[in-house]
């Protein structure tokens, strides 16, 4: 069934060039029944009237061409043009590019609602309907034309047509109507054009009408050739004039471009965008992780940064029902937020965005956030998946491997043992520990790749999951960082004989909170000459706090590249690790050691490991025993071991350091390309058939890409 016939009206003035263009893009993508009235506003190019003759020639039933006996003024030739119509008009100018599709999805727009006015699409050069870059004249992507901008826009739509507060006239639909109720555009006022569609969708929302984006529609929009010298002037004539009309204008406009409530649009098009283009041949890697920070956070976000563009990247951060996909790819940083609706499969949900950003692997660093949802879709997904060990939550649901006093079991495995600690701890209680592992076993067994941090966290790792195959890579460091500007905040410390000792990062139970707690009264107790500094935070203490006797100091959240100048500005030589549990890698001392400082360290997991192997600290003697540690300090500090002191400093400066981009090498080239190669086509599958996308392949388009689930706004 046709859509009803609507007139499209062209007014001319010179840009020859420009016109043809136009023209041909609107006779290549509009149906027969349509009208393309051209009107000649007395151009004084010559080839202009020619030009209309050879369409005439033509005889297109399309086509009615008109000239003005005398130069009218912009806005009079479009009132002629709308006054010589009874449909539904479509104004558009002559240095414009239309696309596949462009006329049925107007239409599709004003049918969704009898209220809505005029209707705009995204341009490249619209004002506040402009795509890429908002309120921005944008030029097009290099290698790409109006019709690959169209494609990402359409697939990308949500076709939800948000309200704008005024139709920008390059390209406007307007309802007849709406024109038979408020009258035509305000010729005296705005003869020469600028301000005239504004005026006349300000008089629209006053009678009740909506002015909305056409989401799902591109047009490209060359601007002002045909009186670029008077444009300047003639705005800002005009804008005094709509403004003495409308003294609300501005104020309307600036709040909704303060609001900017159609930038998820944009961004989710922009990463559409780069599909269409050359980045989006290169392989899709969707990283999952939970919402929290740490290690595993910091780790993630280095790998991506650092591959070098070998691949796409995207960040997906599982939080239950509700998902947050970041994306680098276009060089700005887009988030979005996916909603699972109640009925929805897992599988569905994720297939979605796998098939909607083409990814071909699945890098999985952490279950916690949605740990069922995620297993029920990557058994089933058929899309490849690795997995990156950070800690033992696979193993453990307390994911530290601490029993109900906060003390770890030494990797327990006895799965009764094991059942019975969970029971004794009510956040754990009624978790059936050998379904726990079973799941997970049948997890890792479909991993096309587990990689670990550590030899010792990839030891302990196969404790449970034997798999002979673990990669072990270090985290790596960005090494090509410039430091930034010195200190700007720190808080002081007495200058006396006291050893001030470092405690870094962000100290919770598990980093030994209540153990470096213990340190500082016994310190206090014992009158040992010991000032403890933590270099980050702890779980009570959020923001900066020293106590009264200064012995124990909490600086605050840092940047990694501080570290050695608040080292300096502490006057910290020793750095001590609490740890109640193991770790599977440690960044913080790894800063420690390109800082300069040694540490004590417990004899468990990776900083155990790290130390011994690397010489740069001690390890200690009775990690559990507040004054065993303490001990161990006293001996580590007496002047008859300052010689060791300063080799073990020396030996922290020494030790390798992993980069960033070697550690990203490592991982992409342990990938078998077999691997991408066989996903592209699980991927491909995924796209053409899945039953729950929704394809933008409808009447008068040529694209096909996928569209994700709906955006959460």
């Amino acid at each position: 069934m046709l859509s009803p016939a609507i007139d499209i009206i062209i007014p001319v003035y010179n840009a020859y060039d420009d016109l043809q263009r136009c023209l041909d893009s609107v006779l290549r993508t509009t149906k027969p029944h349509h009208r393309i009235i051209m009107i000649d506003d007395c151009s004084t190019d010559s080839r202009i009237a020619d030009y209309f003759e050879t369409q005439r020639s033509t005889a297109d039933p399309r086509l009615w061409l008109l000239q003005n006996e005398t130069n009218l003024g912009f806005v009079s030739t479009v009132n002629r043009g709308m006054t010589l119509s009874h449909n539904d008009v479509v104004l558009l100018n002559s240095d414009t590019i239309v696309t596949s599709g462009w006329l049925e999805k107007l239409c599709g727009c004003a049918d969704s609602d009898p209220l809505i006015g005029t209707i705009t699409p995204f341009s490249n050069n619209a004002e506040i309907c402009s795509f890429p870059n908002f309120c921005q004249d944008n030029a097009l992507p290099q290698g790409m034309n109006a019709e690959d901008i169209n494609c990402a826009i359409e697939a990308a739509a949500l076709r939800i047509y948000p309200d704008i507060p005024t139709g920008v006239g390059f390209c406007m639909f307007i309802r007849r109507r709406l024109l038979n109720k408020i009258g035509l555009f305000d010729a005296v006022t705005f003869r020469l054009g600028y301000g005239e569609e504004n005026d006349f969708c300000m008089r629209a929302l006053a009678a009740g009408w909506r002015n909305v984006l056409c989401d799902d529609t591109f047009v490209q929009h060359v601007g002002n050739c045909s009186f670029s010298t008077k444009k300047e002037t003639l705005a800002e004539e005009n804008m005094r004039r709509l403004l003495a009309k409308h003294p609300d204008y501005m104020q309307r406009v600036m709040a909704f471009i303060a609001a900017d409530p159609i930038k998820p649009i944009r961004q989710l098009a922009q990463s559409f965008l780069a599909l269409t283009g050359a980045a989006g041949d290169k392989p899709g890697i969707l990283h999952i992780m939970h919402g929290r920070s740490g290690g595993t956070e910091q780790h993630t976000r280095s790998l991506i940064h650092s591959d070098g563009g070998g691949c796409r990247h995207y960040l997906l951060v599982t939080m239950d029902d509700v998902w947050q996909l970041k994306d680098a790819n276009s060089g700005e940083l887009l988030t979005y937020h996916f909603n699972r609706q109640p009925d929805q499969l897992w599988t569905d949900f994720l297939a979605s965005l796998c098939a909607s950003f083409r990814i071909h692997l699945c890098h999985v660093h952490h279950l916690a956030g949605c740990r069922p949802g995620l297993l029920e879709a990557m058994r089933n997904l058929g899309i490849p998946f690795g997995f990156s060990v950070h800690d033992f939550f696979l193993a453990c649901p307390t994911i530290n491997l601490l029993d109900a006093t906060g003390i770890y079991c030494g990797s327990e495995t006895d799965t009764s043992r094991c059942q019975n600690c969970l029971n004794a701890q009510p956040d754990f209680r009624g978790i059936d520990i050998v379904a726990w592992r079973a799941v997970h076993a049948d997890f890792i067994e479909r991993a096309v790749f587990v990689i670990a941090p550590s030899d010792l966290a990839a030891e302990m790792f196969r404790r449970y999951f034997p798999r002979n195959d673990v990669r072990v890579i270090q985290h790596g460091v960005d090494l090509t960082a410039n430091r930034t500007n010195a200190l700007t905040s720190a808080l002081l410390l007495p200058k006396d004989k006291y050893h001030n000792i470092g405690v870094l990062g962000a100290i919770g139970p598990v980093k030994g909170a209540r153990q470096l707690e213990r340190l500082v009264a016994r310190s206090r107790e014992r009158k040992l000459p010991f000032r403890w500094v933590v270099v980050g935070y702890m779980d009570r203490q959020f923001q900066p706090y020293q106590s009264a006797d200064t012995l124990l100091t909490v600086h605050g959240q840092y940047t990694p590249d501080h570290m050695e100048d608040l080292l300096d500005h502490y006057r910290i030589n020793l750095v001590v690790f609490p740890s109640a549990g193991p770790e599977t890698y440690c960044y913080t001392l790894t800063e420690a050691w390109m800082a300069g400082r040694p540490a004590l360290v417990p004899p468990i997991g990776a900083l155990y490991e790290r130390v011994q192997t690397n010489g740069a600290g001690w390890i200690m003697q009775d990690w559990c025993d507040t004054d065993a540690i303490l001990d161990d300090i006293i001996s580590i500090l007496r002047p008859e071991n300052s010689t060791d002191f300063v080799h073990k400093q020396a030996q922290a400066r020494a030790v390798p350091v992993t980069s960033v981009r070697d550690m990203a090498n490592a991982t992409g080239n342990g990938l078998p390309r077999s691997f991408i190669a066989a996903s592209r086509q699980v991927c491909r599958t995924i796209t053409a058939n899945h039953p729950l996308h929704r394809t933008a392949n409808r009447a008068g388009s040529g694209c096909s890409q996928q569209a994700p689930y709906p955006v959460n706004r």
